[in-house]
């Protein structure tokens, strides 16, 4: 089913370019902020494998526009973990990458681990290479509006491609949503709004 976001994308870049999120702030308390972010990157390694999904909301303005025109849980952008090396895959306006978990966990304002549905641990591992052979393909802002290209992803259509979901689920997707990933597995961690984290390290102390 088409989404709304690839009616709304078109309007969101003319409108919120690159700037930051109107709907959610980041605390300013830079030194708790960092204790927030390795207090996830712990809890992160305890509950995630190898293979699970990351789905999470950004500080971006465009979060905001995907967040508004889907419908589910409040999520913006999707990745997949590997609990080896620690690392993040996944793909931005710059294409397909990795990154350090730390990295992945600083710039979001909620992230959860999701554990896609009737995968054992050998599958995700498949699914996690090939996502991995796509390191350095280019963003897909065509497939935005439901045009494939299969030699480029946006970030859900990564992690829907990787794990092989139209096969799997028959999920076929015109266009892929994180949150509706999220309804497609199981979800084994939530940080929960950085804000409400910086609020209970202020309690605790």
């Amino acid at each position: 089913m088409r989404s709304l976001l690839a009616l709304l994308v078109p309007v969101a870049l003319g409108l919120v370019g690159c700037g930051q999120s109107r709907m959610v702030e980041r605390p300013e308390n830079e030194s708790v902020d960092r204790v927030v972010t390795q207090r996830w990157v712990s809890e992160v390694r305890t509950s995630a494998r190898s293979g699970d999904w990351l789905l999470s909301r950004s500080y971006a303005a465009f979060a905001d526009v995907i967040v508004v025109g889907t419908s589910g849980e409040e999520l913006s952008h999707a990745a997949m973990y590997d609990a080896e090396t620690d690392t993040v895959i996944e793909s931005i306006g710059s294409g397909v990458r990795e990154v350090s978990l730390e990295s992945f966990l600083t710039r979001n304002h909620e992230v959860m681990v999701v554990r896609p549905r009737g995968f054992s641990e050998a599958e995700q591992l498949v699914a996690l290479e090939r996502a991995r052979s796509k390191i350095g393909a280019p963003y897909d802002v065509s497939g935005l509006f439901g045009i494939d290209d299969p030699d480029k992803f946006y970030c859900s259509e990564l992690v829907y491609w990787a794990s092989d979901l139209e096969e799997r689920m028959g999920a076929d997707e015109t266009v892929i949503t994180p949150a509706e990933l999220a309804a497609m597995g199981e979800i084994r961690y939530r940080t929960g709004g950085r804000d409400a984290a910086h609020r209970r390290h202020h309690a605790a102390i």
